[in-house]
């Protein structure tokens, strides 16, 4: 088969007229060919591979023929008009069965029927029992006839044309609005796993949430799967559903075994017209939709998180909603990897500096009474070298309290008693506190005047642990001789408090990491100025916890300003006074 006779088969099939009922469109123009013609047959035929087929036959019992003996086979090879006069004499027709059977055919004359494509399917054709020739005038008649239902054959190919260009468009669109959904809820989880209000158990119990709405389904779940037993880790439900978290059930008895029996996502839009209808789960819970995925830590399966629903689905879950949960699943997977070692972090830093305050605040009190004169005078370069000791000692002492503040600020233990207070008063006891440490750097500490006095509702210890670690840091990164400004930026609802430095800036590359915990600008052994990159994540987290929020601005070689911000609390406070 050539090339050229693939493309037209192709051409005919996507006409979808072949095997088709009979339609008035394309009889009336048979019935009318038997009129104007005088003729006993009219058909409109189709050539397919094997055979010709009639869409429309008038004066004919046959639906088909073999292709080997029909006419039209040679009629479609042709442009014009194909006339036979008398088949009987014709070397082509005359063994052929249709012609020497009783009665057949003698007369047969068709124009082909060509598509928009210009491939030849079929043919309009009129035949007769008795030799004849067509006039000029009825060979244009028969052109102008199956013009007619040559663009009926065409009209019907650009409707359907039309017709799979909008169920194409529809499912771009129905893609287009599944990747938004599925972008609207990846922003959203991005929001759950960055925020610092929610702990781990509070992010996954939100990430259910999220997933319930964007799947349409009732129940979410994440579960812990260990020696047959199911644990529920995290729910989102209806408190009418009778689960809870903590629950434990026999794997066997939940749709997650099988989730665990495949790889990939397990769907069920349907589990009562599906083989889960005899699954124990379905027995008991009555899940008619479910859709799961394995969750693993450092490549070990840890469990499942899975939506169900009372109801069966109405369509079936889409590839995005597959790939929406495998999205979830390996972040739940890194949130509880994450959980796990933040734990063992954190254990280790409250025994090793628990283990350490103890023996510290031994030696540093014998320090200083030695240096008091408990033991006697002291050369000057013993005094000396025990200052130095002194010193490293309380540094030390800085570091394990603030690992310890850390430790209470991951486990929510750190006591905060918000209260309104003064502002002024509070910036005034902020710079009387840490003079005498920028005094050590030759550094001043200056705090502009307030336009009026106002009240904030804070903690005031944790507010000055706050200013302690802006000011000591400005007064750290200052050069020799400057000064750092206190100075407060007043608006209608709340209030935003500078602390401005003079000193080297931040390097653009570190500004992303300026909160984070252990981080510095020069982290090796070398750097010039001491610290240990807690202190910025630890006056974040105190900003946050007292309902503030924390930032900076900074340019190179110009200096830092970081600020923190609160509400108003100046009502409240003159009532309390």
């Amino acid at each position: 088969m050539g090339e050229s006779e693939r493309a037209r088969l192709q051409a005919l099939h996507g006409l979808a007229l072949l095997d088709t009922p009979p339609e008035e469109r394309f009889d009336r123009f048979t019935r009318l060919a038997i009129q104007l013609f005088g003729v006993d047959i009219a058909l409109v035929s189709l050539v397919d591979e094997e055979r010709q087929w009639f869409k429309s036959r008038q004066g004919l019992a046959l639906t088909q023929t073999c292709r080997e003996e029909s006419f039209c086979a040679h009629a479609i090879q042709t442009d014009g008009i194909f006339e036979v006069a008398d088949a009987s004499l014709d070397p082509r027709f005359r063994q052929n069965v249709l012609v020497t059977t009783r009665g057949g055919i003698r007369f047969y004359a068709g124009v082909p029927l060509t598509t928009s494509s210009g491939f030849r399917v079929g043919t309009l054709c009129i035949i007769h029992p008795e030799p004849r020739r067509l006039s000029l005038v009825e060979r244009q008649a028969l052109i102008d006839l199956a013009a007619c239902v040559e663009e009926e054959i065409n009209r019907k190919a650009m409707e359907q044309e039309l017709a799979a260009i909008r169920r194409a468009r529809e499912r771009l669109q129905q893609a287009e609005q599944e990747q938004r959904r599925m972008v609207s809820a990846l922003a959203a989880l991005n929001e759950i796993s960055t925020s610092s209000a929610l702990n781990i158990s509070e992010q996954l119990h939100a990430s259910l949430a999220l997933g319930c709405d964007h799947l349409g389904m009732q129940i979410g779940i994440v579960s812990r799967i260990e020696q047959g037993v199911f644990e529920v880790v995290a729910l989102q439900a209806p408190q009418h559903v009778p689960l809870s978290s903590g629950q434990c059930l026999p794997l066997a008895n939940t749709y997650c075994d099988m989730t665990l029996a495949q790889p990939g996502v397990l769907t069920i839009e349907h589990a009562g017209q599906s083989s889960a209808r005899h699954h124990p789960c379905y027995n008991a819970f009555g899940f008619e939709a479910y859709i799961g995925s394995a969750i693993h830590l450092s490549e070990q399966v840890f469990g499942t998180v899975s939506f169900s629903s009372a109801a069966p689905r109405a369509q079936a879950f889409a590839k995005t909603d597959e790939l929406f949960l495998k999205l979830l699943s390996r972040w739940i997977g890194a949130t509880l990897d994450r959980q796990r070692v933040e734990a063992m972090k954190s254990e280790f830093v409250s025994t090793v500096s628990h283990e350490l305050r103890t023996p510290l605040t031994a030696m540093t009190g014998s320090i200083k009474l030695v240096m008091a004169g408990a033991t006697g005078a002291l050369p000057q370069h013993t005094q000396q070298m025990l200052a130095l000791a002194l010193k490293n000692g309380e540094r030390l002492a800085r570091l394990i309290n603030d690992l310890l503040d850390i430790d209470k600020l991951l486990a929510g233990k750190l006591h905060f008693v918000c209260q309104p207070q003064p502002l002024s008063v509070l910036l005034n006891a902020a710079v009387d506190e840490n003079r005498s440490c920028a005094a050590e750097y030759d550094v001043t500490l200056v705090v502009e005047p307030l336009m009026q006095e106002h009240w904030i509702k804070v903690d005031t210890l944790r507010f000055q642990q706050v200013m302690t670690h802006l000011l000591s840091n400005a007064a750290k990164f200052s050069l020799s001789g400057g000064r750092v400004t206190i100075f407060c930026e007043e608006h209608d609802k709340s209030v935003r408090i500078n602390v401005q430095d003079t000193g080297c800036g931040i390097p653009d590359d570190f500004k992303p990491r300026v909160f984070q915990k252990f981080s510095q600008a020069d982290s090796s052994d070398r750097r010039v100025k001491g610290g240990t990159g807690l202190g910025l994540s630890i006056c974040k987290a105190i900003t946050e916890h007292m309902g503030g929020s924390i930032g900076f601005t900074s340019h190179q070689g110009q200096g830092s300003t970081f600020y923190i911000s609160f509400p108003w609390g100046e009502e409240q406070g003159r009532a309390l006074h």
